[in-house]
C-alpha cells in the first residue's frame, strides 16, 4: 500500500459513450454547458473578426495574420469610405469596368475559399473535451448553417459580378464615343420586332430619350411607326436615294426606313446593319436632334427581362386584347385596373392594337418603360443579376460603350423620381401623312428648353387630320390616353 491514512486517491472520472474521449494533451475537460458556450463563441468569433477564434483557441500566429489581414481591409474600406470619399460615378465605373470585375471575381474566390476554411477549423476547435453527442450535433448544426448562409452571400456576389462582366463585354462592346450635343445627349430606343411571319426587322416602337448631361433631367419625344414623308438630313446617305424626304407613297413610312435601308446597303458601304443607320438618319431628319447613341430592344428579349425581375406593375386603363387579328381564339384580355403583368402579358400590353390604334399603344409602351425605371430597384437586380444578364443579351443591342456605363448610370441616378416631359407625334395635334416638322422641331425645341404648349387642336372639319378613336369591339369602348402621349409628368400620366 502507498499513502497516508485519509489520502485515499480519488477513484478516476467514468466516461460514457456519449462523451468522446479527448486524447489531445493539454486540453482539459469542460463541463457540457461551458464547452457549448466556448464553441458557438469561437463560431460567432469566426463571422465578427476571422482568425480570432484561431488565436483564441491556442493558434495564435495564424491568428495573428489573418486577423491582421482582416483589420486591414476594414481599415481601408473606412479610409475609402469617409476620407477619400469617391464619386458615385468612380463606383460605378469600377463595377461596370471587365479588368475590375475579373480582379473582384479572383479576390472573391480567394476570401470564399479561406473564409470557409476557417468556419471548418473553427468547428474542429469548437469540438472540445465536455462536449456530449447532443451538444456537439448543436455545434455541428450551427456551423453547417453558418457556412450555407456565408456561402449564400458569397454566391450572389459572385453571380453579380460575374452578371456584370457578361453584360458589360457582351452588349455594350463598342468602344466610339460620342460628346454631349449643346448639353445634352440624344439617345434613340428602338422596340423591334422580327418574329416569325415578319420581312426583316421593324422598329415599331421608336422614342428619343434627350437628358441633360450635367442634372439628368430628361424628356421623352415618340413617334408613330406610321409616320409619313419623313425627311433626311444633309449629310444622309438615303438623302442622295430621296432628296425630298421618304415620300414614296402609303409604303414608306418610318418603320419601312429599315427595309429600305437594307436594300440600298451600297449607300452605306462601311455599316453593319444599313437599315439602322438609315432609321438613325430618318430619326434626326425628323426630331431635328442628332442622336449619339441607340439601344435597340428585341420584344421578345423585353418579355425575358420582365420575367427575370418577377414582373411589373402598371395601370391598365381599358382591357387589353391579347390576341391578334388571325387569332381564333379572341377573348382573353388583360382586365383593367393596376396590375402586375409577367413578360407575355407585358408584352401584349405594349404591342396589342386590337380596340386601339397605334397611338394608344404609343402611350402604352412609355407607361411600360417608366414603370420599368421606377420598380427597378437596386436590391431586384442585385437578387436577379444573372437572370437579367441573360435577357439583356438576348434583349439589347447598342453602339453605347462600356466606357460610357459609369456616366450614364450616375445620370440616371440623378433623374430618378424627377419628372419626365414627353411629346408625341400624334393626332389630333399633328398631322402622320402630311407632317409639318417645322412645327414638329420647334416643339421639340420648346419641350427640351422647358418652354412647350400644348399644340392647338385641329379644326374638326380638317379632312386631312386622322381619327382618334378606333371602333370597339368587346368588352367595352377604348378611352384614349392622350396625357401619356403629351405630358409635363410621364408618371403621373400613367
Amino acid at each position: 500500500m502507498t499513502g497516508t491514512l485519509g489520502d485515499d486517491p480519488e477513484p478516476p472520472e467514468r466516461s460514457t459513450a456519449l462523451e468522446p474521449q479527448d486524447v489531445r494533451p493539454g486540453r482539459r475537460r469542460m463541463s457540457p454547458d461551458r464547452a457549448l458556450r466556448r464553441a458557438l463563441s469561437l463560431m460567432a468569433a469566426t463571422i465578427i473578426w476571422p482568425g480570432s477564434a484561431q488565436f483564441l483557441a491556442g493558434a495564435r500566429r495564424l491568428g495573428q495574420v489573418v486577423m491582421g489581414l482582416w483589420a486591414l481591409a476594414v481599415v481601408g474600406f473606412l479610409v475609402a469610405v469617409l476620407v477619400i470619399r469617391p464619386e458615385r460615378e468612380t463606383l460605378i465605373g469600377w463595377v461596370t469596368d471587365p479588368a475590375t470585375l475579373d480582379i473582384a471575381r479572383f479576390g472573391l474566390a480567394i476570401v470564399t475559399i479561406g473564409w470557409l476554411g476557417l468556419f471548418v477549423d473553427a468547428w474542429r476547435l469548437a469540438v472540445l473535451p465536455g462536449l456530449d453527442l447532443r451538444r456537439m450535433a448543436v455545434v455541428s448544426v450551427v456551423n453547417m448553417v453558418v457556412i450555407a448562409l456565408a456561402s449564400g452571400i458569397v454566391t450572389v456576389g459572385w453571380n453579380t459580378v460575374s452578371a456584370s462582366r457578361q453584360v458589360v463585354t457582351q452588349v455594350f462592346d463598342a468602344t466610339e464615343t460620342t460628346p454631349p450635343l449643346q448639353g445634352r445627349y440624344n439617345i434613340l430606343l428602338l422596340g423591334a420586332d422580327s418574329g416569325d411571319g415578319r420581312e426583316g426587322l421593324r422598329p415599331d416602337s421608336l422614342n428619343v430619350v434627350s437628358i441633360d448631361a450635367a442634372t439628368g433631367d430628361s424628356v421623352m419625344i415618340s413617334l408613330p411607326r406610321n409616320l409619313q414623308n419623313v425627311p433626311f438630313p444633309e449629310g444622309s446617305p438615303m438623302r442622295e436615294a430621296y432628296p425630298y424626304g421618304f415620300n414614296c407613297g402609303e409604303e414608306c413610312l418610318l418603320n419601312a426606313v429599315h427595309t429600305a435601308g437594307e436594300d440600298r446597303s451600297d449607300l452605306y458601304p462601311d455599316s453593319a446593319d444599313p437599315g439602322l443607320d438609315a432609321t438613325i438618319d430618318a430619326v434626326e431628319g425628323a426630331t431635328g436632334l442628332t442622336m449619339n447613341y441607340y439601344v435597340l430592344i428585341n420584344m421578345e428579349g423585353f418579355a425575358s427581362l420582365v420575367d427575370a425581375v418577377g414582373g411589373i406593375t402598371v395601370n391598365v386603363p381599358t382591357p387589353i386584347a391579347m390576341f391578334g387579328e388571325t387569332d381564333r381564339k379572341r377573348d382573353e384580355y388583360l382586365p383593367a385596373g393596376r396590375q402586375k403583368l409577367d413578360g407575355n402579358e407585358a408584352l401584349w400590353f405594349a404591342r396589342s392594337r386590337i380596340q386601339s390604334d397605334d397611338f394608344d399603344r404609343m402611350a402604352r409602351q412609355k407607361c411600360l418603360m417608366v414603370s420599368m425605371l421606377d420598380q427597378l430597384s437596386p436590391q431586384t437586380v442585385l437578387l436577379n443579376a444573372g437572370k437579367i444578364a441573360d435577357s439583356s443579351a438576348q434583349m439589347l443591342a447598342t453602339n453605347l460603350p462600356g466606357s460610357e456605363l459609369a456616366a450614364f448610370a450616375d445620370l440616371a441616378l440623378k433623374a430618378r423620381g424627377t419628372q419626365i416631359a414627353t411629346l408625341s407625334v400624334v393626332p389630333p395635334e399633328y398631322n402622320t401623312a402630311n407632317p409639318d416638322f417645322a412645327q414638329i422641331h420647334a416643339d421639340i425645341q420648346a419641350l427640351i428648353d422647358g418652354t412647350v404648349e400644348t399644340p392647338a387642336t385641329p379644326d374638326p372639319a380638317d379632312e386631312t387630320a386622322e381619327p382618334t378613336e378606333p371602333d370597339p369591339t368587346e368588352p367595352g369602348e377604348t378611352e384614349p390616353t392622350p396625357d401619356a402621349n403629351i405630358t409635363d409628368d410621364l408618371a403621373a400620366a400613367c
